[in-house]
Formats: C-alpha cells, sequence, structure tokens
C-alpha cells in the first residue's frame, strides 16, 4: 500500500505564506465593499443538531428552515390531472338528466353503441351484415364494456367518464410537456367543458379523443415513435382523423431520420412501435371479424358515401347551423360554444399563416423587432418539439374544417383542438397572457349559459319510471310512448329507431340495423330490413326520423304502401297493415 508523501518542512513555509497573502488580499476586497469583522458571522450548529440519530428536537427545527422543493414534474401532472378529471366529472353528474335522457339512447346515436353490441353478438359482421361507418376496435372495446357491466345506458355512461378520467391525465401530461404558463392552464380548465363534452353521441368518438390526445402528449414530450404507434391504434377504431395526423407524424419521422441517420436501422427503430402495433390489431380484428370486414372498415366508405348523400360540410347542409348568422341572433354566439369556437379557430389561423409562436429577430442588435411569419415558418426555422406539435394541432384542425365537418354538432368531435392550441398560444403572449386569459376564458363561461339552462330545466321537468328504462323522460314524451305501447301490445311491431330502447312492450322489437339511415345500411341489410317490416303488424316511427329516415325514402315505397296511418301524435305515429 503506496502512501502519500508530506512535504518537507522547508517546502511548507512558501505554500503557508501564499496562503496568507491571498486572505490578506480578499479581507482587502470586503473592506471595499463595507463589511468588516464585526458584520460577518458564522454560525456553527451543535453536532446534536446535526446528527441523523440526535434524541433532541433540534434536527427537526433545523430542518423545518429549509427552503421547501418546487413540485417535481411528476407531482404537478398527478395534480393538474386530478383537478381536470375532477372537473369533467362534476360536469357529468351536474347534467346526468340530460346525457342519460330516454329519447337519447332510444332514438339516436347513443344507442347505435349497444345496438353494434347487440348484432355482433348475435354473430353479424360489421360492413357485411349492417352497414357501420367507424372502426371495429370500437366494436370490440365496447362489447368488452357491456360483458363486465351490462348491454345498459348505465354501462355505457361509466365507460365514458373512464375515457374522460384518462383524457385528462393526457391534457395534464401535454400542459406539463409543453410548460403552458399559469394563465394558459387557468384557460384550459375554464375551456375544458368545451374541449371534452360530457357524453358523446357514441363510444367511438370518446375513444378516439383518448387517443389522439394521449399521441398529442407524446409527441409534445418528444416521444414521436409512442405518439405514432398511439395514431396507428386509432386507425382501427376511427380511420378518419388518425390518417391525418399519421401522415403528419411520418413526415416529421422521416425529415428526422434524414438530417441526423439516414440509415436503415435508425428508420427501422423510429417505426417499429407502430409496425407492431398496426400488425397485432390488424391480426385481431381479422381473427375476430374477418378480414373482408376489416378492409371495409379500414378505409372510410360508408362513411364518405353518408357525407355526400346527406351534404354535410363545414359550408353546406348542416354545418352551417352551426355557425351561420343567417340561422341565429347575436347572443347566440355569446351563450354557446359557436363564438368562442369560430375565436379559437381565428386565432389558430392567423398564428398559423401569419404571426408564428416564435419571436425571429431581425439583426444582431434590432432584438426588439419581431419578424412576421406563420407557425410553418417557425417550424422550417427551429424544428423543435414545440413548434412540431403546435403545427400538427392546427393542420389537424383545417383538416377537420375542411373535410370531416358533418352535422350541426360535428364541432363536438375535436373541440379539443382549438382548446390546446389557444391554451399554446397564451403561454407565448408574454405580458399579454392575463389579458387574453380574462378574455377568452369570461367567453368560455358565458358559453355554457344555454347548456346550464337546459340542464336546470332537465332536473325540474323531467320524469324517470319503468317504461323509460329510469332514464330520464319529458312527461309528454313518457306518456305519449305509453298511449303508444298500449296500442301496439301483443301485435308484431316494429319500431324503427336509431337507438336502442331499454324497454318495449311484449310484440315489439328493434329492426335488425345498426343505423337505419339512407347511405349506411348494406344491401343484405336493406332486405331484411324490408322483410322485417312486411311481416309487421304496426310501424312504429318517431315523428323526427320520418323525416330522416328510410320510412320516409324513396328506398322503402313499396313497404310504405302496404300500411296506413293510424295514429299520429307529437312524438310517434303508428302505422297499421292495410
Amino acid at each position: 500500500m503506496k502512501h502519500k508523501a508530506i512535504p518537507a518542512p522547508g517546502r511548507l513555509w512558501p505554500q503557508l505564506g501564499a496562503a496568507r497573502k491571498n486572505c490578506h488580499t480578499l479581507g482587502q476586497r470586503l473592506g471595499r465593499t463595507g463589511l468588516s469583522r464585526a458584520n460577518i458571522s458564522v454560525r456553527i450548529l451543535p453536532m446534536n443538531n446535526v446528527l441523523p440519530n440526535s434524541s433532541s428536537g433540534a434536527s427537526q427545527q433545523v430542518l423545518d428552515t429549509l427552503p421547501t422543493a418546487a413540485p417535481t414534474p411528476l407531482r404537478r401532472f398527478w395534480m393538474l390531472g386530478a383537478g381536470l378529471a375532477i372537473l369533467l366529472l362534476f360536469l357529468q353528474l351536474w347534467q346526468l338528466p340530460r346525457i342519460a335522457g330516454w329519447t337519447f339512447f332510444s332514438f339516436f346515436d347513443p344507442g347505435t353503441a349497444l345496438k353494434g353490441d347487440w348484432l355482433i353478438s348475435m354473430g353479424m359482421k360489421p360492413a357485411i351484415d349492417f352497414g357501420y361507418t367507424h372502426g371495429l376496435a370500437s366494436l370490440v372495446i365496447a362489447h368488452w364494456g357491456f360483458a363486465v357491466l351490462g348491454r345498459t345506458p348505465a354501462a355505457f355512461l361509466i365507460m365514458t367518464s373512464v375515457m374522460e378520467v384518462l383524457m385528462a391525465l393526457a391534457i395534464a401530461r401535454f400542459a406539463i410537456a409543453m410548460r403552458l404558463s399559469r394563465p394558459a392552464l387557468w384557460f384550459l380548465f375554464l375551456a375544458l367543458p368545451v374541449a371534452i363534452m360530457p357524453c358523446y353521441l357514441t363510444l367511438t368518438h370518446p375513444l378516439e379523443a383518448l387517443l389522439l390526445l394521449w399521441a398529442i402528449a407524446e409527441q409534445a414530450s418528444g416521444r414521436r415513435d409512442r405518439a405514432l404507434a398511439i395514431c396507428t391504434a386509432c386507425l382501427f377504431v376511427k380511420p378518419s382523423m388518425a390518417y391525418v395526423y399519421g401522415l403528419l407524424l411520418v413526415i416529421f419521422t422521416l425529415l428526422d431520420w434524414y438530417r441526423q441517420e439516414r440509415c436503415g436501422s435508425g428508420l427501422l427503430r423510429r417505426t417499429a412501435p407502430a409496425i407492431v402495433t398496426g400488425l397485432l390489431m390488424a391480426g385481431a380484428m381479422i381473427w375476430r371479424f374477418g378480414i373482408r370486414s376489416l378492409l371495409l372498415t379500414i378505409v372510410p366508405i360508408t362513411g364518405m358515401r353518408t357525407y355526400k348523400d346527406t351534404h354535410f360540410g363545414f359550408f353546406s347542409g348542416s354545418g352551417l347551423q352551426f355557425w351561420s348568422p343567417a340561422y341565429h341572433p347575436w347572443y347566440y354566439y355569446v351563450i354557446t360554444p359557436a363564438g368562442l369556437w369560430l375565436i379559437m379557430s381565428t386565432i389558430l389561423l392567423w398564428v398559423l399563416l401569419i404571426r408564428g409562436l416564435r419571436q425571429k429577430h431581425v439583426g444582431p442588435t434590432s432584438s426588439q423587432t419581431p419578424h412576421i411569419g406563420g407557425l410553418i415558418t417557425d417550424w422550417l426555422h427551429a424544428p423543435n418539439r414545440f413548434m412540431e406539435t403546435a403545427l400538427s394541432i392546427a393542420i389537424m384542425h383545417i383538416a377537420f374544417v375542411l373535410g370531416f365537418y358533418g352535422w350541426k354538432y360535428a364541432w363536438e368531435y375535436y373541440s379539443y383542438l382549438p382548446v390546446l392550441f389557444t391554451a399554446l398560444v397564451i403561454s407565448r403572449c408574454g405580458a399579454r397572457q392575463i389579458q387574453l386569459t380574462v378574455v377568452l376564458g369570461i367567453l368560455a363561461l358565458c358559453s355554457q349559459a344555454r347548456s346550464a339552462g337546459i340542464t336546470l330545466w332537465c332536473w325540474h321537468g323531467k320524469v324517470r319510471n319503468h317504461q323509460t328504462g329510469y332514464l330520464w323522460a319529458y312527461p309528454q314524451q313518457a306518456s305519449q310512448w305509453q298511449y303508444v305501447a298500449k296500442i301496439v301490445q301483443g301485435h308484431r311491431t316494429l319500431i324503427l329507431s336509431n337507438g336502442y330502447l331499454p324497454w318495449m312492450p311484449k310484440g315489439m322489437a328493434m329492426p335488425l340495423s345498426w343505423f337505419p339511415e339512407p347511405g349506411i345500411p348494406t344491401a343484405i341489410e336493406m332486405r331484411r330490413l324490408k322483410s322485417e317490416a312486411l311481416v309487421a303488424h304496426y310501424i312504429v316511427v318517431r315523428r323526427g326520423y320520418g323525416k330522416f329516415g328510410l320510412w320516409a325514402n324513396p328506398a322503402f315505397t313499396s313497404v310504405r304502401r302496404e300500411f296506413s296511418r293510424q295514429w299520429q301524435g307529437a312524438y310517434f305515429s303508428i302505422w297499421k297493415r292495410n
């Protein structure tokens, strides 16, 4: 073992002299700054105050005087996610009489989730035995949920609640990754009722929103490979926006790979999670439904045909009823989310094409002069994950408005996109963050005025009973439904409905069809619908369905000739076989 040599005493004196000289110089500097020995003191704590095993309480006092550490990113994530989730659950409970409505499930789109599970439980194949506009994975996930909770509207709402809690966590992860400022977080809370609905029309829409939000959060965190894998899984849930987002992620991946590696192994490493996810999902769907159902649903052929037949779109058809002043007074844009949605969309378009999110300085001395340029220019000059994520959100929103917008309330499907983008803009507004948050936050609160009024009226005016499956219904609707059930009871009756009725009188049946409206049923399904109608003694048609459904369509003219209307009410009509 070697020991370090000790310098001889003669060599120590020069070192001590140099140290003394340095101390003297330091004392002179302190004197020039106004400090002296009298006002400099060093407190040395007793040893029993710092020993970890000390029996006295002085050590705890020392620890209490130390400054507390700032919350870690993980802690901030859980705190923010819990706050958003609690708010979403509260909003869902508050609007329960609306979202758990009898007509909502019995005659509208929410009932299609239950009816789709009913049809595949009978062995029917989507897009073959019945028309289907969404992905196969949404049917599988809904089937698992209904198998555990039962095929009921309550199970539908429980599954929606679980998805919305996960959406809240995805938004929290996005906010932490993008380092949103405190005003931007306040805006997220105030605009959350606009970003996420308390209940969606089907289980497909919240599931798609959940996957896309998590993909956006992963991209914001710098994990583009995970985002691409999640987006690939979303293709099997709803093949629409996932194609747009997936294409953007592929472009960003290829550009990043070309700049850094340009080797096959690097590209495979970046895309392997998405490839494995796609193969596993495709194999599972083929095993469950067959390759033909997968090929017919992985491309939204039925959805595109339906949009064409019904003249859906943002600038035509029923889409105009959401935003056009020709249909609404001025206060409509204050008491509904329409005004806030249009303002956020305008901000998004302005930032994307004109302003951008990066302060670009001209010259070394003009540090306060911003250079005008859109978000695309920002990304070209500074290709970081912040600009990439913001650009992806903006392009997805524009693609939705121009390509995927359907009917009046279609804005609800992707309303989280302009909300997230606006939060990013607020974080980059500098001194104007507070002003912008106050203005947009007040507008977000006012946008819930009509919804709050309708909810209060539902709590006050709706009733529940056995005939409505203990769902909320207006007394007039419930009493008229009881009258219809009394007339047709004991006779073979077909009720043409898009939903899933929780209770029907003896002899009444729903059609074996997922969504019996023009453009959606397959050829096999149409023949089956006509056969079911021709063997029925009564046909019950809901008043609103008679205008848009198959009963008024020319394809059902030969069937309608065999019946004559026996009774007409405010909500239902009864047709009797001649």
